[in-house]
């Protein structure tokens, strides 16, 4: 899961190529929905330059992974993000089927607290 996020903040289409099913599919919340590899490695290689990855938490159990952190953009600007993953099964060679990505600017430094 880590170096699926260093090859996405990389662009590293050669990378991920082999760890997607060609019918997977990557929900962009708030976004898009791509369906097939050809449709995921054309986003990733459109993705914009990251100059820093920063993780928070990498979870798994079974068929499921999630892992967060914060992404800063060659810009400048910072990006939290969240992405759950879905294998085709359990173990380290099963590939992935699907995604759901959580990905915001947090750059602002808006606080979200419960009054």
């Amino acid at each position: 899961m880590r170096d699926l996020v260093v090859a996405l903040a990389m662009k590293d289409i050669d990378f991920v190529a082999p760890l997607i099913t060609a019918d997977a599919s990557w929900a962009l919340v708030g976004e898009q929905h791509l369906v097939g590899g050809p449709a995921i490695l054309t986003w990733i290689s459109g993705l914009p330059t990251v100059s820093t990855v920063v993780f928070g938490s990498l979870l798994t159990h079974g068929r499921g992974a999630s892992v967060d952190g914060v992404l800063e953009l060659s810009d400048g600007t910072k990006m939290g993000f969240c992405h759950v993953l879905r294998f085709a099964g359990a173990g380290k060679t099963v590939k992935l089927v699907g995604v759901t990505s959580y990905v915001i600017n947090i750059s602002s430094g808006i606080n979200i607290s419960s009054g």
